[in-house]
């Protein structure tokens, strides 16, 4: 599958190569030592560190509206400089009445994997750090990781039906890193049981629909050098039964062994 997938990706690639108005040959050249799918970036990408809140969540999770306010307040504090994905998992995640199931496939290997199904719900770590509760704290997890400087430097470009991930390099890095690509929708409005009572057309913001990639990322397989600078072109499709003008692509790069998130970016479809 996987093979498939790779060869269908370094197709589009080359098919994108021909074409003037997407990568100029005399422009873009393939780095050496690299695949094919990763050609040398000219961008200007922004030198910023920012930081991803993975919130593990359920509409049957009563303290989990709680956790909502505080992640909300942390998102306005933060600005772009946060981004968060909310998880439903397991039997939290069990949909209400005739609602829609919004658990994902790669959400629930997420879940199994990272939380462990005895876990209580909310839980979440910022850029996969340690797991802690979301009703307090938030902000003491992102305020190390944003006063970091950016390992990788991210930039994401929206068109038509593709994005393209622009990535640079700001140290010189030796371990294995992977990219991450997912769609996350606001605004499904869903029964939401809190505490003793249900709240209904609660609004369920910022929820995985879909991994775009592997779940654990796509190897980045070119020379990690500071100041190296790459992209990536992928197919950006909105998930059957989403609202394109409520959904984000959201990107990161983690470290392939221990899975830390050491960048992160976002953009709107």
């Amino acid at each position: 599958m996987k093979k498939m997938f790779f060869c269908a990706l370094l197709g589009a690639l080359l098919s994108l190569a021909a074409s003037c108005d997407k990568i100029d040959p005399d422009h873009y050249t393939i780095p050496s030592g690299v695949t094919g799918e990763w050609y040398a970036s000219h961008e200007n990408i922004p030198k910023v560190q920012r930081a991803m809140i993975e919130k593990y969540t359920g509409v049957r999770c009563v303290n989990c509206p709680d956790a909502d306010e505080v992640i909300h307040a942390s998102l306005e504090h933060y600005g772009d400089r946060l981004v968060a994905v909310a998880i439903h998992s397991g039997n939290f995640g069990r949909p209400l009445g005739s609602d829609p199931d919004l658990r994902t496939p790669g959400g629930t290997q997420w879940y199994e994997t990272l939380v462990g199904t005895s876990e209580g719900l909310p839980a979440a770590f910022v850029n996969r750090g340690a797991i802690f509760n979301p009703i307090s704290g938030v902000n003491d997890k992102v305020d190390p990781v944003l006063a970091q400087s950016p390992v990788v430097s991210m930039l994401l470009n929206k068109s038509n039906d593709e994005v393209s991930i622009h990535i640079g390099f700001e140290q010189n890095v030796e371990q294995e890193l992977t990219l991450t690509i997912l769609v996350t929708e606001d605004s499904i409005l869903t029964t939401q049981m809190h505490g003793s009572a249900d709240i209904h057309d609660y609004a369920q913001n910022h929820v995985l629909r879909s991994i775009s990639t592997d779940i654990w990322g796509l190897p980045i397989n070119v020379e990690k050098k500071q100041g190296s600078k790459y992209f990536i072109t992928l197919p950006a499709l909105v998930p059957e039964g989403c609202n394109p003008n409520h959904c984000h692509l959201v990107a990161f790069i983690s470290e392939k062994e221990s899975r830390k998130i050491i960048n992160v970016a976002q953009c709107d479809f």
